[in-house]
């Protein structure tokens, strides 16, 4: 039963923000009941059994995402009657509050919400009619509580009510949806100390029902895990980025909206949302981006808004490419930045189409907490951070790789070419690929391309534009840069970039991040090392 303290402390909000949860929910559900329908229209010219079958199994499935909608859609409802019924009864009891306040020798007890009227003592004056009527008011005001109680505790029963005609039993969907055996627990998944082939042998051993269940209780977690196949990741990090992506833009708005009445706190708050908002709207622009023959579907591999964000997007999907390539950027790349990161990447695979027929894919890794500026940059303990991170990661593209192994790449840019000599170091600490490449390097952390770990056969490649500021860079910082001879890398061919002044040596930060320049020659090498070939 709700008591006084219950109505008081109650956030009608609260139920608001539920309300607007179930509704996004029962419009993705409706959204992918008519993908389905799509997608069934597409099969028209199959024949036979196993056609008849799959359709009508996929015709249940469609059905059964309605139903569920249907019933999800009277869920909002019944919370938002409930959360006006809450702050109704509660501007009934703060105008009874401010009565007793301004009226003498009244109280209100905090657990029970009934009004009193104080006895007086020695020394007042009032008559006994006068105390009768403070005794009249108390009751008055202690019944205008106790109605604005009633009010509530109806409204809490109805909205009970229809909450149970919700149920998926009442939708005739319970044993559909936690069928015995098929719900993972979180003792069920593997842990941190699992490898990225231990994952993909669980998850292939778990019934379709049970991955079911992983992706929609556990997403956050599974959408993480290096050794998911690709298309689980992506669809397991969706719902969760969805939901947050809505969060965070109707806080801004509500932000937004106070104009010059936001705190300092708050004003922070809304340029940090910002920020964040930039970069989630980046990676749902890809995600939202209809495939075309010459453009294909987006993957989220993994997402984060703590700290500076993160962000790892496929564009292609690397189980099924014959190239894949894993760009990663370097100091001050973060979630607010990725859309540049993704566009370099979209440059990068555009130059493998070019020279390949095959199938290619390009992820761009913002996988790190990178360093905010230059200052940071000469500390390697952000590249030892990320080391075990970008190897777990390079391991997951090879255990989930479908038929012959693809052509893997990584292409380190400034810091990321630290990041990625880290991953390279270290004792059982091989990185798994096929083609290294450092470009704008200020070192990587060895004295020598033979010292990283990596298969024997890989390639190693460097290239700094004759006028890159990171030329600049001392060997006691990150040691000598991998374009030097006495390195061990193989050097291809950059454009000089723009030049900077006198001053700086004509060095510049312009010919540093112009590599993906179109029709540049650095750009036209990093293509064709993705898809196999030597560069010139």
């Amino acid at each position: 039963m709700v008591t006084f303290r219950n109505l008081r402390d109650a956030d009608p909000g609260a139920y608001d923000d539920i309300a607007d949860r179930w509704s996004r929910l029962a419009g993705e559900l409706t959204a992918t009941a008519s993908d389905i329908k799509t997608t069934l229209g597409k099969l028209d010219g199959w024949r036979g059994d196993a056609a008849e079958a799959a359709r009508t199994h996929f015709e249940d499935v469609r059905s059964e995402y309605n139903t569920a909608a249907e019933y999800i859609e009277k869920i909002p409802p019944a919370l938002r009657d409930l959360s006006d019924a809450i702050t109704e009864a509660q501007t009934t009891v703060s105008g009874v509050l401010e009565t007793v306040d301004s009226t003498y020798l009244l109280s209100v007890d905090p657990d029970t919400g009934q009004v009193r009227a104080g006895a007086g003592g020695p020394g007042d004056m009032r008559t006994e009619e006068e105390k009768e009527a403070n005794r009249q008011t108390a009751r008055d005001l202690t019944e205008t509580i106790q109605g604005a109680l009633e009010d509530v505790r109806e409204a809490d029963q109805a909205a009970s009510s229809a909450l149970g005609e919700t149920l998926p039993s009442a939708a005739g969907l319970e044993l559909e949806a936690v069928g015995e055996g098929n719900i993972i627990t979180p003792s069920d998944i593997p842990g941190d100390g699992a490898s990225a082939q231990d994952v993909k042998q669980w998850w292939d051993s778990l019934t379709p029902m049970q991955q079911e269940s992983a992706i929609y209780t556990h997403g956050d977690v599974i959408g993480g895990m290096d050794g998911i196949p690709v298309e689980d990741r992506d669809r397991a990090n969706r719902i969760g980025f969805a939901e947050e992506h809505a969060e965070l833009n109707s806080r801004h708005a509500e932000l937004e909206e106070l104009g010059d009445a936001r705190t300092s706190d708050q004003n922070r708050e809304y340029e940090r949302l910002g920020e964040t908002l930039r970069g989630m709207n980046a990676i749902d622009e890809r995600l939202e981006r209809e495939p075309t023959d010459t453009v294909p579907q987006s993957y989220l591999l993994d997402y984060s808004t703590e700290g500076n964000g993160r962000g790892i997007v496929a564009t292609g999907n690397p189980d099924t490419a014959d190239n894949v390539v894993t760009s990663v950027p370097g100091t001050g790349s973060d979630l607010a930045k990725i859309g540049g990161e993704l566009d370099r990447g979209d440059l990068i695979l555009s130059q493998a189409d070019r020279l390949s027929r095959g199938d290619n894919a390009a992820i761009t890794w913002v996988g790190y907490d990178a360093p905010g500026d230059v200052g940071q940059a000469t500390n390697a303990h952000y590249a030892e951070d990320a080391a075990a991170d970008l190897r777990g990661f390079q391991d997951g593209l090879r255990a989930t790789h479908e038929g012959e192994a693809s052509n893997n790449t990584v292409i380190g840019h400034s810091y990321g070419s630290t990041v990625i000599g880290h991953s390279a170091q270290g004792e059982n600490a091989q990185l798994d690929v096929d083609n290294v490449v450092f470009i704008g390097s200020p070192g990587v952390g060895v004295d020598h391309a033979s010292e990283l770990q990596v298969p024997e056969d890989t390639n190693i490649y460097a290239s700094t534009a004759e006028n890159d500021i990171i030329r600049g860079t001392p060997t006691f910082i990150h040691g000598p840069q991998p374009i030097g001879e006495d390195f061990g890398a193989t050097p291809f061919t950059s454009d000089a970039g723009t030049e900077g002044d006198w001053y700086t040596g004509g060095y510049s930060t312009d010919a540093h991040s112009e590599y993906w320049n179109k029709d540049s020659s650095s750009l036209r090498n990093m293509g064709r090392i993705v898809v196999g070939n030597e560069p010139s």
